[in-house]
């Protein structure tokens, strides 16, 4: 028989079915199957009686998993929840040997909780199912405490209406109740009422008063199926409902409509009496910024980084204004320079600055074109010569100092001569 399945392609057909908290796997196989099936999870598979099956050479096997076993349990079988979804998804093997591990094996992801559709916008829309106090999400609540369940679906197309239908609440120890039926109604009217519709936001609502089947079983799980129909699904008409009504049908009656597809989403919440000591740390999808002093200090850094750049903006303006006002103020000349010979004729014969030989002359602070002063490179004295027009001098012929009064203006230049 394994040889035949061997030759054999392998096709197996995987089917599934989520209820009351249990995922039932069913495997259908093209021969007899004496193989394992088996889940898996991240980098470890779980072979333990909880989470595999072999097979008895029959077509087909069935895995049963426990959606809602805790990490630590014997029952885990490496379920993953979408916190955002609430899906739960399970991989799983299928393998034709029950001990190795063969290339013709085949792999499974399972997903509990059909919480898509595409819209008639081409989009993908989410149905959802919370308990809220207020706008609150909650993970715990408190018994006998009344709380909001909310279905939703977002975005919203407008082309299709959905309704709520059963509806139920169940834990691990597989006890459950039914609190709407299949037609939208309450059940258990000491339980939920019936939702409200806003189609519109796209939301359905239910007062729910938090319930438990134990003391020791705290957690309880709720599944609602979710009806698609289009345009609208309408209203059901429940008992107790007001007898005016705008379409002609009997109490207790649905309003006939198309269903286009039935979806599912459910919820989970810890309900503790009143004074118990809360279980998980509290949910902060409710907008609010937590913890509330990680706000006031965000408050306290922008207003701190507001009041740097008001003194960054005011210290610029500042720099930029007195750069603006510095101006290079050149000196006016005066009326004596304007008449200095040493200051526009450098080289010339007429009043040079410098001697002959290229050694610097001396300036008199007071010089005119009347009167020039040279320093005489071969004598340690300095002589002071009034030119007169028409007069020359040589160095070599006069050593010594000759004190004349001062002559009348000449306007012709002194000539030196420096060996």
């Amino acid at each position: 028989t394994r040889s035949q399945l061997l030759d054999t392609e392998f096709q197996p057909t995987v089917t599934a079915m989520c209820q009351t908290g249990r995922m039932n796997i069913r495997v259908n196989f093209n021969q007899s199957f004496v193989g394992a099936v088996h889940a898996r999870g991240h980098n470890k598979d779980y072979r333990r009686p909880p989470c595999m099956i072999a097979g008895d050479g029959s077509n087909n096997i069935t895995l049963s998993v426990d959606l809602f076993a805790m990490p630590d349990s014997h029952d885990f079988c490496g379920i993953v929840v979408n916190n955002r979804t609430d899906e739960r998804s399970l991989s799983i093997a299928v393998r034709i040997h029950k001990t190795l591990e063969l290339a013709d094996d085949k792999f499974y992801v399972i997903t509990c909780g059909n919480t898509k559709y595409r819209n008639a916008r081409n989009e993908t829309s989410l149905v959802s199912l919370r308990l809220l106090d207020g706008t609150r999400r909650v993970q715990e609540a408190i018994f006998g405490h009344n709380y909001t369940l909310r279905a939703e679906i977002s975005p919203v197309d407008g082309a299709y209406g959905f309704r709520v239908k059963s509806c139920l609440g169940f834990d691990t120890d597989n006890h459950n109740v039914t609190i709407i039926d299949e037609r939208g109604c309450p059940d258990k009217a000491k339980f939920i009422t019936k939702f409200v519709y806003n189609r519109n936001a796209g939301t359905a609502e239910a007062t729910l008063s938090a319930f438990r089947f134990s003391d020791t079983q705290k957690q309880l799980h709720l599944q609602c199926e979710i009806v698609l129909c289009k345009e609208s699904c309408g209203e059901p008409v429940c008992y107790g409902d007001d007898a005016s009504s705008n379409f002609a049908v009997s109490k207790g009656q649905i309003i006939p409509r198309e269903e286009e597809a039935v979806l599912h989403a459910g919820t989970s919440v810890f309900v503790l009496s009143p004074g118990d000591t809360p279980l998980l740390q509290p949910l902060c999808d409710d907008g609010a910024v937590h913890p509330g002093w990680l706000l006031w200090l965000a408050i306290a850094l922008g207003i701190l980084l507001l009041i740097m750049f008001i003194i960054n903006v005011f210290l610029c303006s500042a720099m930029t204004c007195s750069c603006a006002r510095t101006e290079i103020i050149e000196k006016e000349p005066s009326i004596i320079e304007d008449y200095d010979p040493y200051r526009s004729w450098h080289g010339s014969q007429y009043g040079s600055r410098y001697s002959l030989n290229g050694k610097p002359g001396y300036t008199s602070g007071g010089s005119t074109m009347n009167s020039t002063r040279s320093i005489s490179t071969n004598s340690d004295h300095y002589a002071i010569v009034h030119s007169r027009p028409g007069s020359r001098y040589s160095g070599p012929a006069h050593k010594q100092h000759h004190h004349h009064h001062r002559g009348p203006p000449s306007n012709i230049g002194s000539h030196y001569s420096a060996k």
